[in-house]
């Protein structure tokens, strides 16, 4: 099968394996661009190996642990984040290399929990115990929508689609061996005798990177997790995830089964939570349908009226020379970031114009209660583009790809688009050029053969993301420049 690249999401982790496993501390990397706070350590050793400290396995992915900007994110990270918080709880978090080790190290004695959206199943029950569960999902099957779905209303552009599993008799599903969707569709084939052809992914092709392939036309129906598929639906607009191939299952977390007291102890305060407007929004933040993009890149930039481009163009002129860039191109950069809009704030935190996350504006004296307030909000995001600018000025010599690689480092953090610099050196490809080089090893950290490469420091990263970043912010800035021919001198 052909290989190609895939995701991102949207990260910083270190890698220094034990067993197979990570353990993550981002607060010591020396490459990270904002520190994290400590977490104070508490005796309680009635339920966790460690005095005071609930050692957690789990993956890189985009449902369970990630850096951005920074920032450890992920649902599950989250709602762990929250327990040990409550429990006076230090939070050690160990990255397992291969996802499908995770049960065998918690059987180990490697850790106290596993949280790597795992479904509840038989086969499992008898190994761990598990909590009650965080949230349902259902199996979905990923198609693609038709090349012109642009131009089509909703209902022309599903017309055609699977909606049945059972029409999918004929057709040809790819998944890996030894996962749920292959027993889904086996079972599919075993129960209806639909005539399912079952195509088999390579043993390190994760989910991410099929959805990715249905999107480039080189699979035709993959399956995913509905809550991951929802995901990457927001990054790859041409897929459909409505069709259903299972019933819902639960996720939970994993104990060992001797672990009565903590198992105790994490269902009391997941039937707490759960429904509580704490739990809703941090599932929100990952879970909830993105707003699809329905036009072009053209239509989606309003026309220029009377020379200006936002109601902040004498702000953005004003702070773009900080940067050395023209006025348009920061313009761009804050179209992308926010639509113009200082009210914005993203799911992962990022607030205001620049979409700037509190920590990193507080480095340049900027609050998080006047991350709205326009001028605040571009002059330290300027500010954070200068230092980033001048990092790869020590490093590159072409005006062009210090741009690139500034706004790379912007979207997604300095220290994954480092490893990408490692990677491609250690590929054979350029490791000064971002198009094709640089930004190809940026995708490629979606990959578990990338992400644990002895190279790489900083774990998973959806690169896909920052790579259609940079991307998008150069043509918008061909627009304004066409708009406004004329810009002020920097």
């Amino acid at each position: 099968m052909k290989k190609i690249a895939y995701l991102n999401i949207f990260l910083l982790i270190f890698s220094l394996m034990i067993y197979g496993c990570t353990t993550v501390n981002p607060s010591d990397d020396p490459e990270n661009d904002t520190k994290e706070p400590q977490t104070t350590t508490v005796e309680i050793s009635e339920y966790t190996q460690k005095d005071g400290v609930l050692t957690v396995l789990m993956d890189n992915s985009v449902t369970s642990y990630f850096i951005y900007r920074g920032e450890p994110m992920g649902f599950e990270y989250d709602m762990l984040s929250w327990f040990a918080k409550d429990n006076d709880l230090k939070l050690n978090i160990m990255i397992i290399g291969r996802v499908e080790n995770i049960l065998d190290s918690l059987l180990a004695g490697k850790g106290d929990i596993v949280a790597a959206n795992l479904t509840i199943s038989k086969d499992r029950m008898k190994r761990v115990s598990f909590t009650k569960p965080l949230f349902r999902t259902k199996q979905i099957l990923v198609q693609r929508l038709p090349d012109n779905f642009r131009k089509l209303t909703y209902e022309q552009a599903r017309k055609g689609l699977v909606r049945d599993r059972l029409d999918l008799d004929g057709k040809t599903v790819t998944v890996r061996r030894n996962t749920s969707y292959e027993f889904t569709l086996k079972n599919l084939i075993l129960e209806t005798g639909t005539n399912v052809i079952i195509d088999y992914a390579p043993a390190e092709t994760v989910t991410e990177e099929l959805i990715e392939m249905v999107s480039n036309k080189t699979i035709d129906y993959t399956i995913s997790d509905q809550n991951k598929a929802i995901i990457f639906s927001s990054i790859y607009d041409n897929i459909d995830i409505e069709t259903p191939m299972s019933l819902s299952q639960p996720i939970a977390w994993a104990v060992n089964k001797q672990s009565t007291k903590l198992l105790t102890t994490l269902d009391q305060w997941i039937e707490q939570k759960m429904g509580t407007k704490e739990y809703n929004m941090i599932r929100n933040k990952y879970f909830e349908p993105k707003t699809r993009r329905s036009s072009r890149i053209t239509k989606r930039v309003k026309e220029a009226k009377d020379g200006k481009l936002s109601p902040y163009d004498d702000l953005i002129k004003k702070y773009a020379g900080d940067v050395g860039w023209d006025w348009r191109l920061l313009a761009a950069l804050i179209y992308q970031e926010s639509r113009f809009d200082p009210e914005t704030t993203s799911w992962r935190g990022a607030v205001g114009l620049m979409q700037l996350m509190p920590k990193t504006a507080q480095v340049y004296g900027v609050k998080p209660n006047e991350l709205r307030h326009p001028e605040k909000n571009i002059q330290a995001g300027v500010k954070h583009l200068a230092k980033l600018r001048k990092q790869w000025e020590a490093k590159l010599s072409d005006s062009l790809e210090i741009i690139k690689f500034t706004l790379g480092s912007y979207n997604v953090g300095g220290g994954h688009v480092r490893d990408a610099v490692r990677l491609a050196e250690k590929y054979g490809l350029d490791p000064d050029k971002w198009d094709d080089n640089v930004a190809q090893m940026l995708i490629n950290k979606s990959k578990p053969k990338y992400y644990n490469d002895p190279v790489v420091r900083h774990g998973y990263c959806r690169g896909r993301e920052p790579v259609n970043y940079v991307s998008s912010i150069f043509e918008y800035y061909e627009l304004y420049k066409s708009a406004l021919q004329k810009a002020p001198p920097s």
